[in-house]
C-alpha cells in the first residue's frame, strides 16, 4: 500500500549575499511527475543562474510562484506529491 505525502520545494539558501533572486522559468508543469534531482525551476540572481531540483520523487502538485516572481531564501515554491511505497 502507497502512501501520499506532500513535500515542500524550497528555494535553498545560495550563498549569495544582497542579490535580488526572482523565479525566472518553470522547467516541468503542474501535475506531471519528476524524480528526485530533476531540474524543476530555474533561479536568477542578477548575473546568474541557479536550478531548484527535485527533493522527491512524486507528482509537481503546485506551484506557489510565477515566473518573473521575487523569492526568497526558505520560501516554499511549491509542493510535491510524493509516495512511499510501504510493504
Amino acid at each position: 500500500m502507497s502512501e501520499v505525502r506532500q513535500v515542500p520545494l524550497i528555494l535553498p539558501d545560495l550563498g549569495l549575499e544582497d542579490s535580488t533572486l526572482r523565479a525566472s522559468m518553470w522547467l516541468v508543469s503542474k501535475g506531471k511527475p519528476v524524480y528526485r534531482g530533476d531540474r524543476l525551476l530555474e533561479v536568477f540572481a542578477g548575473e546568474v543562474t541557479f536550478d531548484v531540483v527535485a527533493p522527491a520523487s512524486g507528482i509537481l502538485a503546485m506551484k506557489m510562484v510565477d515566473e518573473d516572481d521575487r523569492i526568497e531564501v526558505g520560501q516554499i515554491l511549491g509542493a510535491i506529491d510524493a509516495s512511499d511505497e510501504r510493504s
